[in-house]
């Protein structure tokens, strides 16, 4: 049985190109700080003035920023202003700070388990398909069911993943971010490579 790029059936071509792709948007996904974000107003008390402020949550599923900013709706005298702009500022931190201050604990590490098992998958998946084009020895119909079946089985830890976080964030008045939307993507390319994987299979 000839290997190689040339002598693979169209819909694994589109397998592979399509799982790449979403192994490169699950892992941008995967490790930026879009997950969910919220903003709301409240005040910083330093000795003699309260300061208004804007604050910002930025989360990811490993770090958060959280961001002070200017109310624009609230006006200091000259002084008072100038001692408020050095508490406008971004902090970068571990998601472990975000979590031991609210109740979400469980949940959140249930998410990254599951997301990076679907990470584990999606590469396991990638790795025996470039195999299964290059190598005589992998190229059976076996390995073609692993693959589909590792494929299908990060999409469905991505797919679980997504979805407890979607519906827990909420409960801590988050909108979700875009880098959970990329996540989402990501399933949906996988999904796609699989359903081609699974067209070779039953050929």
């Amino acid at each position: 049985m000839a290997t190689g790029w040339g002598a693979a059936s169209i819909p694994l071509r589109i397998a592979l190109v399509v799982l790449c792709l979403a192994l490169v948007v699950f892992v941008i996904g995967f490790a930026t700080k879009g997950w969910s974000h919220r903003k709301y107003a409240s005040e910083i008390s330093v000795p003699n003035l309260r300061i208004p402020v804007y604050v910002e949550y930025e989360l990811g599923l490993w770090a958060y920023d959280v961001c002070y900013t200017d109310r624009t709706d609230y006006r200091f005298g000259s002084r008072a202003a100038s001692l408020a702009r050095q508490y406008y500022q971004c902090t970068d931190s571990d998601i472990g700070g975000f979590i031991r201050t609210l109740p979400c604990g469980d949940w959140y590490h249930a998410v990254q388990a599951l997301e990076c098992l679907g990470l584990i998958l999606m590469v396991a998946a990638l790795i025996l398909l470039f195999l299964y084009f290059f190598v005589q020895s992998i190229k059976q119909r076996k390995y073609l069911l692993i693959i589909t079946a590792l494929t299908f089985g990060a999409v469905a830890f991505i797919v679980i993943g997504v979805g407890v976080y979607g519906s827990k964030i909420k409960d801590l008045h988050h909108k979700l971010g875009w880098s959970f939307g990329v996540t989402v993507g990501s399933a949906v390319l996988g999904f796609v490579a699989g359903i081609a994987e699974l067209i070779v299979l039953l050929k």
